[in-house]
């Protein structure tokens, strides 16, 4: 079971979350000021919940900072419904966004399908690629440094190249069926890949327009001898 580290100004949600997930089997460590928890904390997480209104710093800054030392998944628990709140939010590395108030059972659902998703085992090593759920992906050697659901997104297309994936079926994947998201979030997510990508001269993603996405034919694309 897994180690979530929950950090909201509202301790009695804290508490209403911790008794939740408790009954899965998991240890929460709840925060009501992030300042509380120092690096040993966060080395230790193999899950995050953020509100984006806390004390001292926002929920955005914190995430900004801890996001370069952690590699699991990270969750917005925020009234703030707007996309553009949302968007920001996964534009600095988190993996989901849940608007409050939730359903319970919907946050005990979210975070399954995330935790089951990082225990799934090395699939492939093709080519210049190297794409392993426990480690980073990386491009010739190079760290992509991607969020939980990047990973998730690029080695689902990469597993299945001839396959064109809708937004909604790729939400399903990284979320679960009881995802309530608009397509803004898979487009950040394809986005924020791509960036990465292309720092290291890879641009693996192609969008099918007005359907979805797929993996790139790279030998289409090489010169013929």
């Amino acid at each position: 079971m897994a180690r979530i580290i929950a950090v909201d100004d509202d301790a009695d949600l804290l508490r209403l979350v911790r008794i939740a997930l408790e009954k899965d089997g998991h240890t929460v460590i709840g925060y009501t000021d992030p300042a509380e928890a120092d690096e040993e904390i966060w080395a230790k997480a193999d899950l995050v919940l953020l509100d984006i209104m806390l004390p001292h710093q926002s929920g955005f800054e914190l995430c900004r900072n801890i996001r370069s030392q952690l590699d699991c998944p990270i969750l917005f628990l925020s009234a703030r419904s707007e996309d553009e709140m949302m968007i920001e939010g996964l534009g600095l590395g988190a993996d989901d966004y849940l608007t409050k108030p939730f359903s319970l059972s919907v946050l005990r659902s979210r975070i399954q399908a995330h935790l089951r998703r990082e225990h799934r085992r090395l699939w492939d090593y093709a080519c210049d690629w190297q794409l392993d759920p426990y480690q980073q992906i990386c491009f010739q050697g190079h760290p992509l440094n991607l969020t939980s659901s990047e990973k998730e997104i690029l080695m689902a297309l990469r597993r299945q190249p001839g396959r064109i994936w809708t937004k909604e079926q790729l939400l399903a994947l990284i979320h679960g069926w009881d995802r309530c998201s608009e397509p803004a979030a898979m487009t950040e997510h394809i986005k924020n890949i791509r960036s990465k990508c292309r720092k290291w001269h890879s641009d693996p993603i192609e969008t099918v327009w007005g359907i979805g996405y797929r993996w790139k034919n790279e030998d289409a694309e090489k010169p013929k001898p």
